[in-house]
């Protein structure tokens, strides 16, 4: 896969740099904030190779990729201005309920490595106990049971620290603000148990450790407190007085009233989930595992995850969110993987078995969901049916999860739980759903993608006529192979030819429209009657930064053939070690029977430098 090139794409679908608000990324998607969608083409982004879904929901532009995320995530960074820590927010509107769940999520979610791995820390020593490796009296025990007991006890601080970030306050207050409430006297005094007053006023005996609701709701207050407090504040005296009167202010009615109303509403929600858990398991369990697929398919499961949090700290175990999500998941593999035995394309079937084999393992389904089962539809169906039977079994059993991480094979662990047979019954549960499922793939069948990719094909071969690209910059021609960057000169990016010019001018190749500019000047893209034309000046000049060169033109201008496009200082470039040779590349060579190069030596921009056929 060539991410510099589905960078470069994904960025002129969305309507290029300037149309991006923030953009982050998950374990398989880019979550792009738009300030406007109306510019981004959905058709375009879905047709991009290696993009396997498109899902707008919560005021994202989410593109699915995949486990290769990271990997095209770091070429847009590369190429773009963004700002990786800008805050995660679009122009538009979202609805409450969005922009609720937003701030829960986006709260939790950069704290969810360490709960997962505190958690399975916890569970190792558990499963060390009970092999008589280590000993529960041992010094050694008790230092590492604090050590993992130190991500869930201050858990209430990472997330304030978070939420301030959202909510556009001070990280640092919102942390102190948190940790006053975690303070080693105020534990003290509610184990206690004596009245506490604060100016005559009774306090609520709350411990508020593993308190996620509350930590939210008091720095969501604090960022009134402090934008009113900074503006009426003097400044000569702010620097100190302004943090000073919102800890004053922000600290008690965090004791008085922010938490006892964020004790309620977790302790509210944990005892809602438990009651159907309870008492409507049977029928909750299978109907929610059916149903947690199409929940991820528009990327509303992460609304589960504060849930999950809250359970487990609250009771010790989650009852319903893991275990759904491991009747789907294990469903979503089998699926994949019958489909990878029954298919007989067989680039499918790669992409098919290494989906399957990721979400088995990882728990990780998207590619298996987007690239396989959503894709083909009907593995959908059969995957709700082998979600719903083990979630049958799941809810007879009241199957508990014990840490909140991504169920899968590697994370048996989070349902291992002393004196009991939680962790057999999760092994039944994960069998059971991925038997149904492979077997009700290969009974409902899939319409096989083969003879779609054999239409493909001959629409290329059929393709007639010619586009000429005339010559860009002056100089000498080298062939494609023969430059000294392995992105080029592999022909991954298409195909093409280089040049070492003579002159620091970049002209228009044709008449057409730029499809993609660079902050850093070094790369243009234009689009040439159907031909998209790639113009990359130097090696590794995007290293420069900008620097010395004089981009003159932008995404979305139409130009004509001839027009100066970019100006850059040959001398200067040199000087700071870096190779000229210029690559123009035909992105979309697979669109033609070939593209044939110039047989001259020297070209000027008259010269016809490239012919796609």
């Amino acid at each position: 896969m060539n991410y510099e090139k589905m960078a470069s794409e994904i960025l002129k679908a969305v309507g290029g740099e300037n149309n991006i608000n923030s953009l982050v990324h998950c374990a398989t998607r880019l979550r792009f904030n738009l300030n406007s969608e109306s510019k981004a083409d959905d058709e375009k982004v879905k047709a991009i190779n290696g993009v396997l879904s498109l899902v707008k929901k919560g005021g994202q532009y989410q593109l699915v990729i995949g486990n290769d995320v990271d990997k095209v995530y770091k070429e847009i960074m590369k190429v773009t201005n963004l700002d990786s820590s800008k805050d995660n927010k679009s122009k538009e509107k979202d609805g409450i309920i969005n922009r609720v769940l937003s701030v829960i999520t986006g709260s939790i979610a950069p704290m969810i490595p360490l709960l997962a791995g505190a958690g399975m820390g916890k569970v190792l020593l558990l499963i060390l106990s009970l092999v008589g490796v280590l000993d529960k009296s041992s010094q050694t025990y008790t230092m590492l049971k604090f050590i993992f007991d130190t991500g869930f006890y201050f858990m209430p601080v990472f997330v304030g620290f978070s939420a301030a970030k959202i909510f556009k306050c001070n990280r640092y207050l919102g942390a102190f603000i948190c940790l006053s409430m975690l303070h080693p006297k105020w534990i003290s005094l509610v184990a206690a148990g004596k009245p506490v007053y604060f100016l005559g006023i009774p306090l609520s005996l709350v411990s508020y450790s593993s308190q996620l609701v509350t930590a939210i709701l008091i720095v969501w207050i604090m960022s009134y407190i402090e934008k009113y407090v900074y503006k009426y504040v003097p400044e000569m005296i702010k620097v100190f007085m302004a943090p000073l009167l919102v800890i004053l202010i922000t600290a008690p009615l965090g004791f008085i009233i922010i938490g006892p109303i964020g004790n309620y509403i977790a302790q509210l929600v944990a005892d809602i989930v438990m009651f159907v858990q309870q008492h409507f398991g049977i029928v909750a369990i299978p109907i929610l595992a059916a149903v947690y697929p199409w929940l991820v398919s528009i990327g509303m499961h992460k609304a589960l995850s504060p849930i999950c949090v809250m359970l487990i700290e609250q009771n010790g175990f989650d009852p319903v969110t893991r275990v759904i999500a491991l009747c789907s998941n294990i469903s979503q593999a089998a699926a994949s993987l019958a489909v990878s035995l029954k298919t007989k394309n067989k680039e499918f079937r790669q992409i098919a078995f290494s989906s399957s084999v990721t979400a088995f393992l990882g728990g990780i389904t998207e590619p298996a969901m987007y690239g396989v089962n959503l894709k083909l539809k009907k593995p959908m169906y059969a995957c709700m049916i082998g979600g719903a039977t083990a979630g049958l079994f799941a809810g007879i059993v009241q199957l508990k999860a014990f840490v909140y991480v991504t169920p899968g094979l590697l994370s048996l662990p989070m349902w291992v739980s002393q004196g009991t047979n939680n962790l057999i019954y999760a092994i039944i549960t994960l069998t059971i759903s991925a038997v149904v499922t492979f077997i009700a793939t290969l009974i409902i069948g899939f319409d096989d993608p083969v003879e779609e990719n054999k239409e493909e094909q001959k629409k290329v071969i059929e393709k007639t006529g010619y586009e000429n690209i005339l010559t860009p910059v002056k100089g000498v021609t080298v062939p494609l192979k023969d430059v000294a960057d392995e992105t080029f000169s592999s022909g991954v990016m298409g195909a093409g030819i280089g040049i070492i010019p003579s002159e620091g001018k970049v002209y228009a190749p044709g008449d057409g429209v730029i499809s993609a500019c660079f902050h850093t000047g070094h790369a243009i893209g234009m689009t040439i009657n159907d031909v998209e034309v790639l113009i990359h000046v130097g090696i590794d000049t995007v290293s420069l930064d900008g620097k010395y060169f004089n981009l003159l033109v932008q995404q979305g201008q139409n130009v004509k053939k001839g027009d100066l496009l970019l100006e850059f200082d040959i001398d200067k470039i040199k000087d700071a070690g870096y190779d000229l040779t210029t690559s123009v590349i035909i992105t979309n060579s697979n669109d033609y029977m070939d593209v044939l190069p110039t047989n001259k030596n020297k070209v000027d921009i008259e010269d016809v430098l490239l012919t796609a056929i």
